[in-house]
């Protein structure tokens, strides 16, 4: 028994010195000066803190709307990049910390979209801080390079997972806010040009934001392309919305999966099935693009945030996006049909057929 304590006393010191190891090696590399600078537009209306530090400049309280840039600085992990090629998970690769926040005016915002190139809206959704709004949102804008325009819109979540009701109010108290953005853009650059990305409970915002634009008698379609990723959105109602949802938008898709775990805990807290859930959940309606990434696996813990750790949908994400391709046209595709209807699953081979 004492030869039995000893040895977990020797393990947990060795867990917890390699722990100090690798969290004086986080500092020391987050330390350096970065390697490369991204930034990225954002729009909030989260409370303005006044901490010095970036990544704490706006909380989850509620706040009035702020135009911003937000820089992030990127620093190669050693030796990780050849080990994310070889394993079938997400390993990353560069340490990511947020170098500044700067308020802008409405005009310096305005200034600095291109109204002749596209312009991608991204709703985040539960639990998201700010500082991972921006290093998403950043993280969007290189993967889209300058053939696109990234608006990250940060609405006041919590950043809590037991918050999850608290964020569900908060994203529909923004829905005014988003809807006016998406007003405004398409106002500026044309409802053509302007594409909507709602990752789960941001699709919530998304959908009813296009729904409060019809009720002001704004003229459709509002968008051209709206993509849901991993929607948490009752399926039941949004087909029953389907109708009024095309109308708002020349294009709709939707991605989904059967490894998302949070979605099934929100299947379980609500009562029904999710959107963004596939399997015998898989929603297929005629006139919507249903991408069905399961076949990719779970890649990152929770199989929730697919688009932004797996390199294959984050690919056909911006095939979609800046290139406007059709799914039978990009390189990750693969053409299925169930009931009569088409989908589509992905493929890590570069071949769409």
């Amino acid at each position: 028994m004492k030869r039995l304590a000893r040895w977990l006393v020797g393990a947990l010191i060795l867990v917890l010195a390699s722990a100090a190891g690798w969290l004086a090696f986080y500092e020391h590399q987050a330390a350096q000066p970065p390697a490369e600078v991204g930034d990225v537009l954002v729009v909030t209306n989260r409370h303005l803190t006044g901490d010095h530090d970036p990544a704490n400049r706006f909380d989850g309280r509620r706040g009035t709307v702020q135009h911003l840039r937000c820089a992030v600085g990127y620093r190669p992990i050693p030796m990780s990049q050849d080990l994310a090629g070889r394993v079938g998970f997400f390993v990353p690769t560069e340490f990511k910390r947020i170098e500044s926040v700067a308020q802008i005016g409405g005009d310096a915002f305005e200034a600095a979209i291109d109204p002749e190139a596209p312009v991608v809206v991204f709703v985040h959704g539960y639990m998201y801080g700010f500082d991972k709004t921006c290093r998403i949102g950043v993280a969007l804008q290189r993967m889209l390079g300058e053939r696109a325009t990234v608006v990250m819109f940060s609405w006041p979540s919590d950043a809590n997972p037991a918050d999850y009701v608290a964020d569900q109010v908060d994203m529909e108290w923004s829905v005014p806010a988003l809807a006016d953005l998406l007003d405004r853009l398409g106002e500026f650059v044309g409802p053509g040009q302007l594409k909507v990305v709602a990752h789960s409970l941001g699709s919530r915002g998304a959908l009813f934001a296009l729904g409060w634009l019809g009720l002001e008698g704004a003229e459709t379609p509002f968008a051209d392309h709206l993509v849901l990723l991993a929607p948490d959105y009752d399926i039941a109602a949004f087909r029953r919305q389907f109708e009024h949802i095309a109308r708002a938008v020349d294009r709709i898709t939707l991605y989904a999966s059967i490894n998302d775990t949070p979605l099934l805990f929100s299947q379980t807290l609500h009562g029904y099935p999710r959107l963004g859930q596939a399997g015998e959940n898989l929603t297929l309606i005629e006139g919507m693009e249903t991408v069905d990434v399961s076949s990719l696996g779970r890649y990152h813990p929770t199989g929730h945030e697919y688009f932004f750790y797996h390199p294959v949908v984050a690919a056909d994400l911006v095939e979609s996006l800046a290139l406007d391709m059709p799914p039978d046209e990009r390189s990750h595709t693969r053409n299925r049909s169930l009931d009569g209807l088409g989908y589509w699953t992905l493929d890590s081979s570069n071949a769409n057929r």
